[in-house]
């Protein structure tokens, strides 16, 4: 073991027997009976360790408010151990600062007097590890916070509640460490059983402990954060040390201390060990104590947003018999850091082969992990249970399902620089994204630079702002973007992880240049949809000021000539016409409310005005930007009998009419539409000349017909007509040696070849300074 031990365990020298004997007494008490060990190895540690001479403290340059927006979604609370925080393998110049939201020193010992112990915790405490880390978090709006310990399961606590009976002592110390060190807050590591504490109270220790925290909050400095650590089994365990309830009034958070699990369950189902047998350290589900019980229950007492749900960094080994699931230990029980588990499988001590990684059948769900191999130097079979990485995201999806306040990790120094635990962390609560843009670009068309470190990122969602026109945010469907010249553009982008993290936007900016290369054949190229929607084909994209979502009601759309960036108009089937792109107002147009007629409309070549043609063939001028209208259109195709049959009949109105194709071609003599029905089935009979009479049948998509068109009179019976018929109709000719049969015939109006108009009227592309024609 190549840093635990260093860390932790080495200088305590812990028997399995002294370990079992701990957890046996725990675990036979009403109360408190997931109180971890860990923690209070650890705190021996801290106190104890040789950190040497020290350079001493330094107070860090003033910086701003820490905390604030732009890190982690969830709050993320480390501890640092006081006893390897300067250690170049594990210490905080390797940690991820901008991943943490909280870093706690852990931390100083209060003794039986209420006075801090003048033990090695002070020493780092008082030294320039403390204001490098304090310098390190603040510059990464990362809280630091002094952890104060008081741990005591004695018979009777009697530290405890002597420390607790000292109680103004400790918090008068406490407060004057605060404001020294200029951190930002308290976390009280405050560990024992409920008792009488010489009362007659039988709950003293527990009453105790609740005036402490709340003496505490008022006498430190306003915005201080202070938090309480908790055992996992405390917010439903009515008689235990911490009245989780009651503490919550004054403690911003709790974290809940839900590791060293194994030594209260394993005499539980579903392992019912007759003595400590090795398992999950934490695990997810299928055990009496797991983590989503205990976050339901704390949640149901506090609610989720002070719960910080503790993970464990590490996890335990031991000797055994064979390389079976929870086996008895046959020798100490050590620890492992998360460091030293994931180097196991190549220490120089396993026998080839022997090494094999196995998942808790028990818990599949929480995907923890136990591996066992043979120890060449100690001769027997090893078995550890820890959480990797795999089994951690587990932990940090329930806890983003939950909605708790976030993650706690006991401790940062056993997991290091790891790149599996901080790409873990990252692809769960953060994932910022890096956007990479030169400040100009010479093309209309550039590439964005998009990275975001070690996180699993399923997608990126792009945006994209005209600065230069006040216009966007538009949605990019990739890193690809286009731009106008001489036009300043903002960019957004944010990051969809695999663990379903929506990250925090980052913003980058660029200006294409005045004289930028066009990228495309075209300087725009949009499609207009049905509905009014306008979609950018390679070009920078444009909004329209239309859009009627499940409703087909718009007919055309043109591009103004020459504009760039391009502006055009967009008619809906009553008339009206909506500006897109660079905004344009619309004088004198016509309107039709309620009666679906528009069919096209046209600009004038220099963009002043134009034309919209109705389904009877009639142009109405109207007048662009102030404007005025052009005059009356002189010696169009009208005709006006449609109107008659409109109005008496209302076709259009009870959808009898189905609006037309646009193109018409013949073939073999016959005319068929693009695939619309215009009548579907219903019949007509026609007169030509001297009374010659030849029936038609209109179906969905084709028309037959006669040489003439309509005569004189029309068939009753048929309905068609109704009265007077018109007596001579003009066929159109719409370029291609097409026409139509009927009388509503007008559907589209051409300027000049700066667009294009599709055969089928689901898309209108309108292209604007094309390089060739149609």
């Amino acid at each position: 073991m190549r840093h635990f031990a260093l860390a932790l365990l080495a200088p305590l020298a812990l028997s399995c027997l002294v370990l079992e004997g701990a957890v046996a007494a725990s675990a036979s008490a009403a109360s408190d009976p997931t109180h971890p060990l860990v923690t209070q190895q650890a705190a021996q540690q801290v106190a104890s360790a040789n950190v040497g001479t020290m350079k001493p403290f330094t107070a860090p340059p003033s910086m701003a408010a820490v905390g604030g927006p732009g890190g982690p979604q969830s709050e993320i609370f480390g501890f640092a151990l006081a006893s390897s925080l300067s250690d170049p393998t594990m210490g905080a110049s390797t940690w991820n600062f901008s991943l943490l939201t909280t870093v706690a020193f852990f931390g100083l010992h209060v003794k039986d007097d209420g006075n801090i112990a003048a033990d090695s915790g002070l020493t780092v405490w008082n030294s320039s590890a403390t204001s490098d880390l304090i310098s390190k978090a603040h510059a990464n709006a990362t809280k630091v916070v002094l952890t104060i310990i008081l741990q005591d399961f004695s018979a009777g606590t009697p530290h405890m509640c002597a420390g607790l009976a000292h109680a103004s002592t400790t918090i008068a110390a406490t407060v004057a460490q605060v404001k020294a060190r200029g951190v930002d807050g308290v976390n009280v590591d405050y560990e024992g059983l409920n008792g009488y504490c010489g009362t007659s109270d039988a709950w003293a220790a527990r009453h105790s402990f609740i005036y402490f925290v709340r003496a505490l909050r008022s006498a430190l400095p306003a915005g201080s954060y202070l938090t309480v650590d908790t055992y996992a089994s405390s917010a439903a365990d009515p008689a235990g040390f911490f009245d989780v309830r009651n503490l919550s009034a004054s403690a911003d958070a709790f974290f809940v201390m839900a590791y060293d699990l194994e030594y209260s369950n394993y005499a539980r189902a579903p392992l019912g060990c007759s003595r400590f047998c090795l398992g999950p350290t934490a695990p997810l589900s299928g055990y009496y104590y797991n983590d989503t019980n205990t976050a339901s229950q704390y949640v149901s007492v506090v609610g989720a947003s002070k719960v910080i749900l503790g993970v464990p960094y590490y996890g335990r080994k031991s000797c055994v018999a064979s390389a079976t699931p929870n086996q008895y230990p046959t020798a100490a029980v050590a620890a492992d850091s998360y460091l030293d588990a994931s180097g196991e499988s190549t220490a120089a001590a396993v026998k080839a082969g022997s090494f094999a990684v196995h998942h808790d059948s028990h818990d599949p769900a929480g995907n923890e992990r136990w591996d066992t191999w043979f120890n060449t130097s100690m001769n027997c079979t090893r078995e550890l249970y820890w959480d990797d990485a795999a089994s951690l995201s587990k932990k940090y999806a329930l806890i983003r399902k939950d909605g708790l306040r976030g993650v706690g990790i006991w401790t940062l120094n056993y997991g290091g620089g790891s790149v599996a635990l901080w790409s873990a962390l990252n692809t769960y609560f953060s994932c910022p994204v890096q956007v990479t843009l030169p400040a100009s670009v010479a093309t209309t068309q550039f590439t964005l630079g998009l990275a975001a470190v070690n996180c699993s990122v399923a997608s990126y969602e792009v945006q994209q702002f005209d600065t230069t026109q006040n216009i966007g945010w538009y949605p990019l469907k990739s890193a690809v973007a286009q731009g106008f010249p001489g036009h300043a553009y903002q960019f957004r982008v944010r990051a969809h992880t695999a663990a379903g993290l929506v990250s925090a936007w980052s913003f980058a900016s660029t200006t294409v240049a005045a004289g930028a290369t066009f990228s495309q054949p075209f300087k725009g190229l949009y499609t207009l949809d049905d509905y009014g929607g306008i979609h950018a084909d390679t070009s920078p994209p444009l909004s329209g000021t239309a859009y009627y979502a499940g409703w087909k009601i718009i007919r055309a759309g043109k591009a103004r000539p020459g504009a760039i960036p391009q502006s055009g108009g967009i008619l809906d089937g009553f008339g009206g016409l909506h500006p897109y792109g660079t905004p344009v107002t619309y004088s004198g147009t016509p309107y039709w409310r309620g009666w679906d007629v528009a069919r096209d409309f046209a600009f004038l070549p220099d963009g002043t005005g134009g034309y919209v043609l109705d389904a009877f063939g009639g142009l109405h001028p109207f007048g662009v930007n102030g404007h005025a209208a052009p005059p009356a259109a002189q010696g169009a195709a009208y005709w006006p009998q449609g109107g008659h049959l409109l109005r008496r009949h209302g076709w259009l109105r009870t959808g009898w009419i189905r609006r037309a194709a646009s193109v018409w071609r013949r073939q073999s003599g016959t005319s068929r539409s693009n695939g619309r029905p215009l009548l579907a089935g219903r019949e007509a009979g026609t007169r030509c000349g001297a009374g010659a009479r030849e029936s038609r049948r209109l179906r969905a998509g084709r028309v037959w017909r006669s040489p003439c068109i309509l005569g004189s009179q029309g068939d009753r019976r048929a309905g068609l007509l109704g009265g007077q018929g018109p007596r001579a109709l003009a066929v159109p000719t719409f370029g291609i040696d097409s026409h139509s049969a009927g009388w509503l015939l007008a559907r589209r109006l051409w300027r000049s070849p700066s667009f294009r108009r599709r055969a089928h009227a689901d898309e209108l592309r309108l292209l604007a300074g094309q390089r060739r024609r149609p």
